[in-house]
């Protein structure tokens, strides 16, 4: 397995710094209709910086940051490493209560939102407005003091909010070295793809910002702010790019809607499952390349990833960047052989410190790494049950372990039959839950968003089951919808499934399930 990088990588800000000093003309940011240089985004990021470290913030304080997708919001977020202090960003659709508890979970120093924003929360400490801190002018100090401490690598960068098992999102925590270390991973993957347009789709509150705001920054690429992916088909919309960065079932609902445009010729993506009737159908509207990354927000944003092979029978999520180590065990913590599953573990220089505040979870989940060989190394369970392929040392994904269901007594992983499905011709998206709420007991429902017009019927697709799964991971009962739900983020959102009885006329019931 890879060893973690011999030599530090750049800092993030590090590395932006660059291309302010060697191409200030450079186009860094557009948002809403705005375009900045690096020249301005890095003079408006050193004004924000300077006001907060005039406020007495720097190393390990926490700076919340609510805003739209605004060049403003970039400034922020860029002035706030650049004072040393860690960002967290909150998205303003959230509910109130929401960003509410993650201030106060956090323990933000100060916010930083826009005008639109600004005075929305109940925080009683500082809220600076961000285009005043942006503007410039006799209010602060134009740059960061002189005595601004060095940063140092194992500094907080960011915390960002997961959903919790308790109904309570939970922050994880994520070093400098270990933001410093995917970027620098994601931008070597990308190669030029890094260094052209972007078109950013992911909220910052979702962690797979990081790679398409932070690596086109670090290579001299144009970060292109879109509201989202749809605004890539709208059409008197200004968003265009040359690539695009967003999960798998919102590329789908894109597709459904005609996109990507022309120009698009490479994406971005992760966070879910990749179907392969969906990599198809991007390959034949002109997408050239598909980069696939997988990992959880706790092993900083990406664990593996991989250009895709358009000829692959499946989808692989890659394998593991320089500097993580990726374990396939069993229950007992032992390295299972190649070609079996198991479940992933991740070590290495990006694992994060742990949760916000919750030290017996951060102990379950972050357990000693007995095959580092390193003091005090810890790897992360990721709940994830992958397989490592004997030859090429590529990493296939099943899903997740505890979405494992019981069906006649087997033990069932949806995903696996999720994966099934998506292998069928003309399947985009698919779905697969263990329903409880319908006549005659707990029943398998799948759940697919066609590519087009000609959807398999139930009956074809049970068929195309028959092929690879036992007959008790057969689904009894099929559903086509026009897309599956996702969540504000853009995943699927399996609690907004509708019982097959609230659209029969879509749904087959097949005979003796």
């Amino acid at each position: 397995m890879p060893a973690p990088s011999a030599e530090p990588v750049i800092d993030v800000v590090a590395a932006f710094e660059r291309w302010v000093v060697r191409e200030p003309g450079r186009p860094a940011v557009t948002g809403e209709g705005r375009t900045w240089t690096y020249g301005e985004l890095g003079a408006a990021a050193d004004r924000v910086a300077g006001h907060l470290r005039a406020l007495g913030i720097g190393a390990e304080s926490r700076v919340a940051v609510l805003a739209g997708r605004t060049p403003e919001m970039l400034a922020g977020l860029v002035g706030v490493l650049k004072a040393g202090a860690a960002y967290v960003p909150l998205d303003p659709a959230y509910p109130q209560d929401r960003i509410g508890y993650m201030l106060d979970d956090s323990g933000a120093a100060a916010v930083l939102a826009e005008r639109r924003h600004a005075g929305t929360l109940a925080y009683g400490g500082p809220e600076l407005v961000l285009e005043e801190l942006v503007r410039g002018g006799p209010d602060g100090p134009e740059t960061p003091p002189a005595d601004a401490p060095p940063l140092i690598g194992d500094q907080l960068a960011y915390v960002i909010y997961t959903s919790g098992s308790t109904g309570r999102p939970k922050g994880v925590l994520v070093p400098r070295a270990a933001m410093s270390e995917f970027v620098a991973a994601a931008v070597a993957l990308l190669g030029p793809v890094a260094e052209v347009t972007m078109v950013a789709t992911c909220p910052t509150s979702f962690d797979f910002s990081v790679c398409d705001i932070f690596a086109p920054l670090h290579a001299g690429g144009h970060v292109m702010l879109a509201q989202d992916v749809f605004s890539l088909v709208e059409p008197d919309g200004w968003v265009t790019g040359d690539a695009v960065c967003a999960v798998p079932s919102a590329l789908a609902q894109m597709v459904a809607l005609g996109g990507p445009p022309p120009r698009v010729k490479a994406v971005l993506t992760g966070g879910e499952a990749m179907p392969r009737a969906l990599l198809a159908e991007l390959r034949a509207r002109g997408v050239t390349r598909v980069f696939n990354i997988y990992g959880p927000t706790e092993a900083t944003v990406s664990a593996a990833a991989t250009l895709l092979d358009w000829d692959d029978e499946l989808v692989s999520i890659g394998t593991p960047l320089p500097a993580v180590h990726a374990y396939v065990l069993d229950e007992d913590l032992r390295p299972v052989p190649d070609g079996t599953s198991g479940e992933l573990f991740v070590g290495g220089a990006q694992v994060t410190r742990g949760y916000q505040g919750r030290p017996g979870l951060t102990a379950e989940r972050f357990l000693p790494d007995p095959f580092s060989g390193e003091p005090g190394a810890r790897m992360y369970r990721t709940g994830d049950s992958v397989r490592r392929r004997p030859e090429s040392g590529l990493l296939d994904y099943f899903g997740r372990l505890d979405a494992q269901v019981k069906v006649r007594g087997f033990r069932v992983e949806l995903g696996e039959i999720e994966e099934a499905l998506t292998s069928c011709p003309g399947v985009v998206q698919a779905a697969v839950v263990l329903r409880d709420d319908l006549p005659g007991g707990p029943r398998l429902v799948a759940y697919t968003a066609p590519a087009d017009a000609s959807a398999p019927t139930g009956e074809q697709l049970r068929d195309h089951l028959r092929h690879s799964l036992p007959e008790h991971m057969v689904p009894g009962q099929f559903v086509t919808l026009d897309a599956l739900p996702l969540t504000p983020i853009g995943k699927l959102d399996r609690k907004a499934l509708p019982a097959p009885a609230l659209r029969r006329s879509r749904a087959e019931v097949l005979p003796g399930r």
